[in-house]
């Protein structure tokens, strides 16, 4: 009896071109899922363009020196986690520097849309308890300093602005969305914490737990 030579059809899954569909339509479930990746708080993440920028561009950003100075969480009581920061200027602000002054330091990024409805508040407060003591620190969120400033400036606001580029202080601060706001008294110890928006009266009271009524 002869046997049969003639080629068996290959089985569907063993066949190159399924194997590469197969392939294509795992990769796209990955990048689809490592890119779904929102905030709890402040709308969609930043869109093309307006994140930091990368490579020559970031070289061209100055960070050098930059990011968190200190270990540990934020804690209530407690020195608030050192970091340095440069300004729209590219000068250096160091946080443990302020000393002697009540520090409000805000989280935030031009895409959040509770980051925008709280800004002039924040900016009355500022010009209101500046003389006073108060110094606001607005730490961008990983944008580009052009973008952030042109923000400002359409605004009329001149709150003091500084920039995490790579995102390290937001890590430092153990934060998970935007916009978030950190009171600090003037022995430079963490008075207040608020997670979201603020109303001004909210804000009053944070900074009053902070020693500025």
């Amino acid at each position: 009896m002869e046997s049969d030579s003639s080629p068996r059809p290959q089985p569907l899954l063993e066949r190159p071109i399924v194997r590469l569909a197969l392939a294509g339509a795992i990769l796209a479930v990955l990048g689809g899922a490592a890119l779904a990746v929102t905030f709890r708080r402040g709308g969609s993440p930043p869109g093309p363009g307006s994140v930091a920028p990368t490579g020559a561009a970031a070289t061209a950003e100055s960070t050098a020196g930059t990011g968190p100075l200190a270990d540990g969480p934020p804690l209530i009581g407690k020195p608030a986690p050192d970091f340095a920061l440069r300004d729209r200027d590219g000068h250096l602000v160091t946080l443990s520097e302020l000393r002697g002054k009540v520090v409000w330091v805000n989280f935030w990024a031009t895409w959040c849309a509770p980051c925008k409805k709280e800004l002039p508040a924040i900016q009355r407060l500022y010009d209101e308890k500046r003389a006073d003591g108060l110094e606001v620190l607005e730490v961008n969120y990983q944008e580009g300093v052009a973008d952030a400033t042109a923000f400002f400036d359409a605004r009329s606001l001149t709150l003091p602005l500084l920039f995490d580029h790579g995102g390290s202080v937001y890590d430092e601060y153990r934060l998970q969305g935007l916009p978030d706001s950190f009171f600090i008294d003037r022995d430079g110890n963490l008075a207040a914490v608020q997670f979201g928006y603020l109303t001004e009266d909210k804000m009053r009271e944070r900074l009053a737990a902070a020693g500025l009524p």
